[in-house]
């Protein structure tokens, strides 16, 4: 006959290591708390996610729906008329499948702002005068095709060849200075 031991399991058995049934109820309280929130956070977040409770949003902006009375007066931040900035009849250029709309100097940032109309792929070439835009001081000039910075161009002198793409709109020139 096999006799049969009867094992008696505590309930300090099945507690965690540290945690014993003598634990104090403030300990289990704040046990208790900490499981709660955590479940409510975990609800309200699939609740989000699901859509059952929304999300706050930014307003959408609408389109006003009368229409905007021209400026009476504006503001300059130069003391001179902006076409005095237009370089378009001081400087010799040339452009294939494109027009030059217009060359203007911006002295905050010392760039030749040049914007252009496009047919097709093509090139801008431009012989700059030191008496508007300077090089660098190796020389060289920095241009930007739309925003981005362009190392493809050729320079011979103050003379720059610059091809651009179909869409091409804006083409900078960065020199140590620009005078209008």
């Amino acid at each position: 006959m096999v006799k049969k031991k009867s094992v008696l399991i505590s309930m300090a058995d099945t507690l965690p290591k540290g945690f014993n049934s003598k634990t104090s109820s403030a300990n289990k309280t704040g046990i208790a708390i900490a499981i709660v929130v955590m479940a409510v956070a975990i609800s309200v977040g699939g609740l989000t996610l699901t859509g059952i409770i929304p999300v706050f949003e930014t307003p959408v902006q609408q389109e006003p729906t009368t229409p905007l009375s021209p400026m009476q007066s504006s503001t300059h931040l130069f003391s001179y008329s902006i076409s005095s900035l237009d370089l378009i009849d001081q400087l010799q250029f040339k452009i294939s499948n494109g027009d030059v709309k217009s060359m203007l100097a911006n002295e905050l940032d010392g760039t030749l702002v040049i914007t252009i109309d496009t047919y097709d792929d093509g090139e801008l070439f431009i012989g700059l005068d030191d008496q508007f835009i300077g090089p660098f001081n190796d020389g060289t000039y920095f241009v930007i095709v739309d925003n981005e910075e362009f190392n493809d161009y050729e320079q011979a002198g103050t003379e720059l060849y610059i091809p651009f793409e179909l869409g091409t709109e804006k083409i900078e020139i960065a020199g140590s200075y620009i005078l209008p």
